[in-house]
């Protein structure tokens, strides 16, 4: 099943993927666990479940979902599937019935990818098991349930059991009616989750409903957003919290497009904690948790030893970069700061084995936030330069209204010279400066030293800037001409520029650890490498023989990824890659731009029809995005990832004896508020020169916007779709 679809139904699957596993799975009691469950849930007492009619402003959706019903528990009186008594029992349980209209449903709902067990690291004697079911209803009112037995093993338990459970039968007109359950149990209080359930889906929702049954043990904060109605508060005999909600006829939102359901979408939100965590007391209930609380357990936390060690390695590079350094001018030494701190975390690791892989899995090293931001503070106040942290939302998170948990800010260090700067904990090539797509815009909070009163009042007028659509644009110039004799072969030499945001998904797949390595050694004057520490140690002989070993795979790895990013942008795989090389790798500040050259023959641009060649020439630029029907119609706000140009200059070399004809058909203007879409064609000599632009002006726009969007979408659609003729004689 696509998880994006299922907003609701993947948070509750997310955290297990969070927790190393080390799953000891005992089948019988599972199985019988599970039999439970099954009951449990297939006899809930929910009338909405019963309904199999699908309203008739809904007949021509390609799936609705007739019914959907979230319940968490959490109390202290339940056993788990050991015999030994847990103290503390969690679960969440989605169930969900839709009915399945068209092959493009069906495909959606063939199969689920679920981990059946998983170990939580952490605390004591915890586990997690998760148990799935699912029944058809046919359209004569027949049931079948599907089996257990019926899932396949992924993969081993050491990986948690991942397994797969395949709908089979499930046909068009069919209803299929599944769950999945989370069971937790531990012997240690413990905070099990935060849940956000959105109230929106890329099908229409007939009947919705949320129960939360709380045990006195725990403590609660929860929050209807964006105009949902307000969760119904009781208890019951035992003294445990009961929240119920409900939402009804719930239309389909293009939510896998260019959308924010946390900022478009009602939404219902809940964290179960553990009695003392946060700040938080067993049996608090807190509704609309005060900003003030989020932002005080937002800050970096400060590990002293960590940063102590950190400089360590920190301090001899800057020293030996420049002896003189506390004569540098504050924004040089800044950024000398910066990049040295960047290099010792990220590149000059031969202390941890692991820290040696160099392949492209090495270009995804992820830090601690909280580490790495502290410890670069730190140093930049040894060195007499001010820094302060600042909070901010994501554009695709809970507005500054509805924050709840630290989880909702990015946190970031804004560097206070002439010039400020912000830095956030991004990867191994990010630039100072640089700052995430998804924050832009946003109230930029100063975090405080000391913990905020209850009645403080929060600026939140100052913003974090926006990047217009010039500093981030993908360039490139092409030249293609036909390859040989072969006149449907043709040769492409391409040089891609890609600036600002637009790098950054190319560089962690493109970029070479060692080439990156070097670059940096040499430009901060490190005289030793990570070859030369591990060859001084008798020890580590083999250990760098295989180091060695893996600098070569890693090059060597090269080719497939260019040849990947080849074919995701031409949506053709190319027959041949010839060259291909990194130029620049974008990863300082005073040469940002990632510029690399790839040279490769490819078919299927080319078709003869006679004695003349039809040149598709519109997919050799344009690789425009496709709208499904539902999309073309839009009532909520439009979040683009950020403005942006592309800006293609194509050269093609039209073979002898051959003349062009169509090129009229290629020059085309259009410009709107959110953006333009600018083609020009014409023959010089023996040359077809193309320019392409596409741009796109801001980061968002309203709904009422869509029209003038639709229209760039289409006029791109309609120039890939573009294509001269070549005709003999």
């Amino acid at each position: 099943m696509k998880s994006k679809t299922y907003a609701c139904l993947w948070a509750l699957l997310f955290l297990l993927s969070c927790y190393a596993a080390t799953a000891q799975a005992d089948t019988v009691k599972y199985k019988e666990r599970a039999d439970a469950v099954n009951q449990e849930v297939w006899g809930w007492n929910v009338p909405a479940f019963s309904s199999y009619k699908v309203p008739s402003e809904y007949a021509n959706e390609s799936s609705v979902v007739l019914a959907r019903r979230a319940v968490i528990e959490a109390d202290s009186k339940k056993k788990g599937l050991s015999s030994m008594s847990r103290r503390f029992y969690y679960n969440s349980t989605v169930r969900e019935m839709v009915r399945i209209s068209d092959k493009a449903s069906l495909d959606e709902y063939s199969q689920l990818n679920y981990s059946q067990f998983k170990k939580l690291n952490g605390w004591i004697s915890g586990t997690a098991t998760t148990f799935v079911g699912a029944r058809i209803i046919k359209p004569d009112g027949k049931i079948r349930k599907l089996s257990l037995d019926e899932s396949i093993l992924l993969n081993s338990p050491g990986s948690g059991m991942q397994r797969k459970l395949a709908i089979s039968d499930l046909q068009v007109g069919d209803i299929l009616d599944y769950y999945v359950r989370v069971e937790e149990y531990s012997i240690a209080l413990r905070a099990p989750e935060r849940l956000i359930f959105v109230f929106g889906d890329d099908h229409p929702i007939v009947d919705y409903s949320i129960h939360c049954n709380i045990g006195d043990k725990y403590a609660v904060e929860y929050r209807s957003m964006n105009n949902a109605p307000e969760a119904r508060q009781a208890t019951n005999d035992d003294k445990d919290l009961i929240l119920d909600l409900d939402v009804k006829n719930i239309a389909a939102v293009p939510t896998a497009l260019w959308m924010s359901p946390l900022r478009e979408l009602p939404a219902f939100r809940i964290n179960v904690l553990a009695g003392s965590t946060g700040g938080r007391s067993t049996g608090d209930v807190i509704k609309n948790v005060p900003l003030v609380d989020v932002l005080n357990s937002s800050r970096p936390i400060e590990n002293i030893e960590a940063n102590m060690l950190i400089s360590s390695w920190i301090t001899p590079i800057i020293h030996e970069y420049d002896h003189h350094f506390l004569k540098l001018p504050k924004d040089s030494l800044a950024y000398l700061v910066y990049y040295a701190h960047r290099f010792a975390l990220y590149y000059n690791r031969s202390d941890n084995a692991d820290a040696l892989e160099v392949g492209e899995a090495r270009n995804h090293m992820e830090l601690n936030e909280d580490i790495y931001l502290t410890s670069l503070r730190a140093l930049l106040s040894h060195y007499g330069i001010k820094s302060e942290f600042v909070a901010l939302p994501s554009r695709f998170g809970p507005a500054l209204n509805n924050v709840m948990s630290r989880g909702d800010f990015a946190a970031i260090l804004r560097v206070d010279i002439d010039k400020p700067f912000y830095v956030y904990c991004g990867d191994m090539f990010t630039c100072p400066g640089y700052t995430p797509s998804y924050e832009e815009g946003q109230p930029c909070i100063e975090l405080p030293e000391k913990r905020l009163r209850s009645d403080a009042q929060v600026d939140q007028h100052l913003k974090l800037p926006m990047s217009d659509a010039a500093e981030n644009a993908h360039r490139e110039t092409l030249q293609i001409d036909i390859s040989g004799n072969d006149m449907q072969l043709i040769h492409v030499k391409r040089q891609t520029t890609l600036t600002g945001k637009m790098k950054i998904d190319e560089q962690p797949h493109l970029l070479n650890f060692e080439d990156c390595y070097e670059s940096e050694r040499e430009a901060l004057h490190v005289k030793q490498s990570v070859m030369d520490v591990l060859k001084k140690a008798r020890k580590s002989r083999n250990v760098s023989e295989d180091y060695a070993t893996a600098v070569e795979k890693a090059k060597a790895s090269l080719k497939d990824r260019f040849k990947d990013e080849v074919s995701s942008e031409f949506e053709e795989d190319p027959k041949e890659m010839l060259s291909w090389k990194v130029i620049n790798p974008g990863i300082r500040h005073n040469a940002p731009d990632l510029v690399y050259f790839t040279e490769f023959t490819m078919d299927g641009l080319l078709q003869r029809a006679g004695n003349n060649l039809i040149f598709n020439i519109g997919k050799a630029i344009s690789s425009p995005l496709k709208l499904t029907p539902s999309q073309r119609t839009r009532k909520v706000d439009i979040y683009m990832p950020y403005a942006r140009t592309q800006d293609f200059t194509m050269t093609f070399a039209i073979p002898q004896g051959y003349t062009v004809q169509g090129v009229d058909k290629l020059n085309k203007t259009l410009e709107n508020e959110c953006g333009s879409l600018v083609t020009s064609a014409q023959v010089q000599g023996n040359q077809l020169l193309l320019h392409f632009k596409r741009v796109y002006k801001h980061n968002g726009e309203t709904a009422a916007k869509w029209p003038e969007m639709l229209a760039i979408i289409d006029a791109a659609q309609d120039f890939a779709g573009q294509k001269v003729l070549l005709k003999k004689g």
